[in-house]
């Protein structure tokens, strides 16, 4: 959409992302009227022109105004990519969200030429049957036994054009049926098999899908050069078949009116031909072009792609406290596995569950066992695995063991209520039974 900025006006277009050298740039180049500002305001009062971004209004200061026109203009639409800071390639997730939503690059010359190639060798291939079937409709409409009929009623009437419609129909099939086909295969040629409930939605904008795109310069040159190729290539042809066929057109006059059908659409039919082929060879490159474009339209900027990666992967800080979380846990549980070969004993239940427990009389603030390793599923499995390696009593007592674990963590000393179990199981052990 066009936007002039006047002075007195206080909104303006954002210039997040773009050099103002650029902007100044194209400034002396007197581009379009998209966005305008008056050099006389800015000379009177160049801290508080109304309505003219501060960046600006200083960049004008320094250069003082010596090289300016008299009106700076800008044309948003003839800035690349690059101008609006998108330098980066897009990347995987975006053109997978763009191909999610229908936008996917594609040729509909490629498609239409496709299309009109194939009707036109189907009836290349099938000229005769459809000449045929055109002329048993005529001949049967025509004739006099159908003219003959009288009284005809509304039914009459229906039936007569539902037949004629299905001799039309089952004529043409060939021709709509290889055009359908050859649509599809255009399509999917280009960009695979897809289908978007998006692409299909009712959008506004689609209406009017340049008008807020003041002037696409690079697309509309493209489209009249590709539309001038054309022209020149077809009609050049066109000329040379015709110059081939023109006497024999001028002698049509002398010939039988089927002979005359047969050279007329013999010429046509080399026509269409030359034109298909054409049109074909010419939508190759504007595939080529339509994707490259596609390509430049989904480039990003280089805080887009940051912040892209930081969706995929992660504020960095958090994915850096994390990996010290996972280190330290991981640095934890090697302590707690070391502690585990020191231990006294291993309760368990047998399988889910395994507390280690260690008694050390000696040790100041010690008056009972302390837990010093516990786990679940594999983790238990390797306190058991560690226990026997190191010959570490292992008792199964599965009451206890969820008693143990739910209720007391890493370096928590039994409580006084499991004294007496605790106790009958340290009793068993060698180093902690009475002397005889």
């Amino acid at each position: 959409m066009r936007r002039r900025i006047w002075p007195g006006d206080t909104t303006y277009t954002s210039l997040e992302g773009m050099s103002f050298e650029t902007w100044l740039s194209l400034a002396r180049q007197n581009l379009s009227t998209a966005f305008r500002c008056n050099k006389a305001a800015l000379q009177r009062n160049p801290d508080r022109a109304p309505g003219i971004p501060r960046d600006m209004r200083r960049l004008c200061q320094q250069r003082r105004f010596d090289h300016l026109p008299a009106e700076l203009e800008f044309d948003l639409q003839r800035f690349a990519a690059e101008d609006e800071g998108r330098t980066e390639a897009p990347t995987e997730r975006r053109q997978r969200e763009e191909r999610d939503k229908g936008n996917v690059p594609k040729s509909s010359d490629l498609t239409g030429a496709t299309v009109f190639l194939g009707a036109v060798i189907v009836l290349f291939l099938s000229g005769s049957y459809i000449f045929n079937g055109i002329m048993d409709v005529f001949r049967f409409y025509l004739s006099e036994d159908f003219n003959s009929i009288v009284n005809l009623n509304i039914e009459d009437i229906k039936r007569i054009g539902f037949e004629l419609f299905m001799h039309i129909a089952w004529i043409i099939t060939p021709v709509m049926t290889v055009s359908v086909i050859m649509a599809v295969a255009g399509n999917v040629s280009q960009f695979g098999l897809l289908f978007s409930l998006q692409a299909i939605q009712f959008k506004p904008e689609r209406i009017m899908p340049d008008f807020k795109r003041v002037l696409p310069v690079r697309r509309n040159i493209v489209n009249l050069l590709k539309i001038i190729i054309q022209v020149l290539i077809v009609g050049s042809a066109a000329w040379l078949i015709i110059s081939q066929d023109y006497l024999p057109m001028l002698k049509a006059a002398n010939l039988s009116l089927q002979q005359a059908i047969v050279l007329f659409a013999w010429t046509a039919m080399k026509l269409m031909l030359i034109t298909g082929l054409v049109l074909f060879l010419i939508a190759i490159p504007d595939l080529v072009y339509q994707r490259f474009e596609y390509m430049e339209n989904l480039k990003m900027s280089v805080a887009e792609t940051k912040q892209e990666r930081k969706e995929e992967e992660g504020d960095p800080l958090l994915r850096q406290r994390q990996r010290e979380r996972g280190q330290e846990l991981m640095r934890s549980q090697r302590n707690m596995l070391a502690s585990a070969a020191t231990a006294d004993v291993v309760i368990t239940n047998p399988t889910h569950f395994a507390i280690a427990l260690r008694y050390d009389r000696e040790s100041a603030g010690v008056d009972a066992p302390v837990v010093v390793a516990k786990g679940t599923d594999h983790m238990a499995f390797t306190i058991r695995q560690i226990a026997k390696k190191n010959n570490v009593h292992i008792e199964e007592n599965p009451p206890l063991a969820r008693v143990l674990y739910n209720r007391l963590d890493i370096g928590d000393q039994i409580p006084v209520d499991l004294y007496q179990a605790i106790s009958i199981i340290f009793s068993k052990l060698n180093r902690f039974r009475q002397p005889a």
